[in-house]
């Protein structure tokens, strides 16, 4: 999906429309974020649940943990990369309050009301595990947490006007 979407930008680039650069700096500085804190926190967690023996060199597992330790630093910090990408998703949110459309990606901001206040219709467990199912809980699961952000934000933002 994002090599598509890098070769299409490329290739868009070349033609002088810049307009997929946003989205593409969404997913990759997300993915960046999430994917080398996943890394550090398990390869911290095996190095340290071998004992003594993770500190060992001969363990091969200190060698590890110091090579992919700086990743959550090099190319932009995590947390940066974290809200750059959630500024993006943010922005979707209040595209659809001024009444316009989320397309592609995203489609799934439109209905947050209606994906939050759903209620599950899986009757076995073979239904929990089709991707349709778990597609769907994980539009219900960002829309609850996409509300409550705004919400916060908002409010945080009244609370500067108020001081």
């Amino acid at each position: 999906m994002i090599d598509e979407l890098i070769n299409e930008s490329n290739a868009k680039v070349e033609e002088g429309d810049f307009k997929l650069l946003d989205i593409l700096h969404h997913f990759t500085s997300g993915m960046k974020s999430i994917s080398t804190e996943m890394m550090y926190k398990g390869t911290d967690e095996l190095r340290s649940s071998c004992g003594g023996a993770g500190f060992h060199v001969a363990s091969g597992l200190v060698t590890g943990f110091t090579d992919h330790a700086p990743l959550s630093t090099f190319e932009g910090v995590n947390t940066l990369m974290s809200q750059q990408s959630a500024r993006y998703v943010i922005k979707q949110v209040k595209k659809t309050k001024k009444g316009k459309k989320c397309k592609s990606y995203f489609e799934y901001i439109n209905h947050l009301s209606q994906l939050i206040s759903s209620k599950s219709t899986a009757k076995s467990i073979e239904e929990c595990q089709s991707l349709d199912y778990l597609e769907h809980t994980l539009k219900v699961r960002s829309a609850f947490y996409l509300e409550m952000t705004t919400a916060l934000l908002e409010e945080s933002k009244e609370k500067d006007v108020v001081k």
